[in-house]
């Protein structure tokens, strides 16, 4: 079983009054784009991109879905905002009958990374820059990271 995590791009820091309606920047679409088409590109497969409901996660989600067009669609699902915990979405992840793909936000996504690795949500064995996408496999009872692209080493 596989997971992807990512963290929603680069969104817009000024002019929105509702932190949740802030958008994509263009740099924040670019990234994930460059993200997305090497993924796409590498043969990767998902079922399902669920997203946070934010307006920059929707965005990401959106774009992944593009190159990667998983048959269950992209939905909105609870669970993935900044500080929701981890521990439960963490224990029932590898029951994921399907690879799935969740975009959401930090430090979720940094605790959820490490909860996953050492089984404690206070490390951080992988930082999640905007657009970082990292896939973990469940085998054998336990998760590893297979790989990590961040937008600062894909071309």
């Amino acid at each position: 079983m596989r997971i992807y995590l990512v963290r929603h791009g680069k969104a817009a820091q000024e002019g929105y009054d509702v932190d949740a309606q802030r958008p994509l920047t263009s740099r924040g679409r670019t990234d994930a784009e460059r993200i997305a088409v090497q993924m796409g590109n590498a043969g990767v497969s998902v079922h399902q991109i669920r997203h946070s409901g934010l307006v920059r996660a929707q965005q990401t989600a959106d774009i992944f879905a593009q190159y990667l067009e998983p048959p269950g669609g992209v939905i909105q699902v609870a669970g993935l905002l900044f500080d929701d915990p981890v521990e439960g979405l963490a224990d029932e992840l590898h029951l994921e009958p399907e690879p799935v793909m969740l975009v959401g936000h930090n430090p979720f996504m940094e605790r959820l990374a490490s909860m996953l690795l050492t089984g404690n949500p206070n490390q951080t064995p992988i930082w999640f820059a905007t657009s970082t996408t990292a896939c973990f496999e469940y085998i054998e009872g336990e998760w590893s990271a297979r790989w990590v692209l961040s937008r600062q080493i894909v071309p």
